[in-house]
């Protein structure tokens, strides 16, 4: 196992139990006990873990978490690429897409830098500068204000926007996602963006990793039901995706590119 799976292995698992000892690790992995304090050592750096006498514990468990956006960068990378693979599938020349801000649609704007014929309107920064360079895809960047340890633009100036614009195509993210509670985000400045990004659109595409289902977060969004697709990977339950389907979402999972 690469030390960067390990790494990403070792998140999952402290965030679904919500606190791990040391020699659980040692077991699960099989690895020296200098690799697992080193594992956890750079884990913390990264604020992904906090770690505790004897173990690490997970710190996604308050709903006004949110991780800046290097740690989202860091976080279910295979997962946020195969999903953003999937993403680019739908996109057709000659559309206008949204693409949200967030680690997942950054990806999705990466993917995009060889098209043609497409407009992209999107609120992140850093999908702005990814784009930039393609003279072939018509850029338009809803200014704003930047939020501090994102890249996001938010306020009045893109919320007054982007109601006079027709989106055929929106790509969303969001923090949590639940079945009863809806789309939800870690804060309340971006809630109302978001909410006119979806109105303002034809079509809703959300980009989720498995691990951001059934849990909670400050602020709704608004209602599962809101999304047209669900493009996430495949550690999300069989349950949870007849569930989604009964709601009329059509759900796609994102295969591990081990499984080809």
């Amino acid at each position: 196992m690469l030390p960067a799976e390990r790494l990403e292995k070792i998140i999952t698992y402290v965030n679904e139990k919500g606190f791990v000892t040391v020699n659980e690790l040692l077991k699960m992995f099989n690895v020296s006990k200098p690799t697992i304090m080193r594992d956890l050592a750079k884990l913390e750096n990264d604020q992904r873990i906090l770690r505790t006498h004897g173990g690490a514990s997970s710190i996604k468990a308050g709903t006004r978490f949110e991780p800046t956006h290097v740690m989202k960068e860091n976080q279910e990378i295979e997962k946020k690429r195969q999903i953003a693979k999937v993403a680019k599938n739908f996109i057709n020349p000659y559309e206008t897409i949204l693409l949200d801000s967030g680690s997942t649609t950054l990806m999705l704007a990466e993917q995009l830098t060889t098209m043609k014929n497409i407009t992209v309107i999107t609120n992140d920064l850093k999908v702005a500068m990814c784009l930039g360079g393609n003279e072939d895809i018509e850029l338009v960047v809803l200014g704003g204000q930047k939020r501090k340890g994102v890249f996001s633009l938010i306020g009045s100036i893109p919320e007054n926007l982007i109601v006079d614009l027709c989106i055929d195509k929106a790509f969303i993210g969001a923090d949590a996602v639940s079945i009863d509670k809806g789309i939800m985000n870690s804060n309340l400045d971006e809630m109302n963006l978001k909410k006119l990004m979806i109105e303002q659109s034809n079509t809703k595409y959300l980009l989720v990793d498995s691990t951001k289902f059934n849990h909670s977060a400050f602020a709704k969004v608004g209602d599962i039901e809101l999304m047209n697709h669900i493009i996430t990977d495949e550690g999300l339950a069989e349950k949870t995706i007849s569930e989604l389907e009964e709601k009329h979402i059509k759900v796609h999972i994102a295969k591990d590119k081990k499984d080809g």
